[in-house]
């Protein structure tokens, strides 16, 4: 496992949330990997994943063109939600791009459009549980095909009137994982399973957040911890990863 991304507001990427370098500036992820018909077109979601995915590629110096892509997002587009409540309230039928990208699996078709990815790509959506089930769909993946492969958790807060008591912030992480050690490996996982545990070591903010377990897999990674990591969610049906640091021999 090497290579991450991370967008939430604030962060310009996964080094400056690891470095704690903060940027008021950064409010809306900018999804230059998109072609501008593409982008003009895509939603905020849709853009952070392209955004993380291609930070996370371009750290461990694989293809976006070329590798498996998984998305684990609980949520999915928010644009589906929006789309009943306009009907809800009469304002006639969607247009055609607002319907489109009320699809689970959208941003990941951005993201193979704008990269010529004619490869496997899927999309999860479990809860809480959403990175662990992500993570072991990405892991039956590599060990029957091997190679590379980018995972991407995403989720936005759900809008009115599904708005979460305890709020949070957009967030996508991207984690770039591989069947065998790479040069720009930095750490192992193994043993991923379903074990009683605490909540994911994160921020406040994030604590209840569905993709809450994808950023304490990559902070644990990138910083060289070994352990259990808690994936989510908290108490008898969590789910826990062993990470360990690439050590080549």
């Amino acid at each position: 496992m090497g290579g991450f991304g991370l967008f939430t507001p604030g962060f310009a990427g996964f080094k400056a949330w690891a470095g704690g370098t903060p940027d008021p500036s950064v409010s809306a992820a900018r999804a230059d990997l998109l072609p501008p018909t593409l982008r003009r077109r895509a939603t905020p979601l849709a853009s952070r994943v392209a955004v993380v995915a291609a930070e996370a590629a371009a750290e461990a110096g694989v293809e976006l063109a070329r590798v498996p892509l998984v998305l684990g997002s609980a949520l999915g587009e928010q644009t589906g939600l929006e789309i009943l409540e306009e009907l809800r309230v009469g304002e006639g039928m969607p247009s055609p791009t607002r319907f489109h990208n009320s699809v689970h699996n959208g941003p990941v078709a951005y993201l193979s459009i704008a990269t010529g990815n004619h490869g496997f790509s899927s999309t999860v959506a479990a809860g809480l549980e959403t990175p662990a089930v992500a993570l072991l769909e990405a892991g039956a993946l590599l060990s029957e095909r091997g190679g590379d492969l980018i995972l991407v958790l995403a989720d936005d807060p759900p809008v009115p009137p599904f708005s979460p008591k305890n709020p949070y912030p957009p967030l996508a992480v991207a984690l770039a994982l591989s069947a065998e050690p790479r040069p720009t490996s930095r750490a192992v996982l193994r043993g991923l399973r379903r074990a009683r545990s605490g909540a994911p070591r994160v921020p406040a903010a994030f604590l209840c957040h569905s993709c809450a377990g994808g950023l304490a897999l990559a902070d644990a990674a990138f910083s060289g911890k070994e352990g259990e990591i808690a994936l989510g969610p908290e108490g008898d049906l969590g789910w826990v990863v062993e990470v360990s640091p690439w050590r080549p021999r």
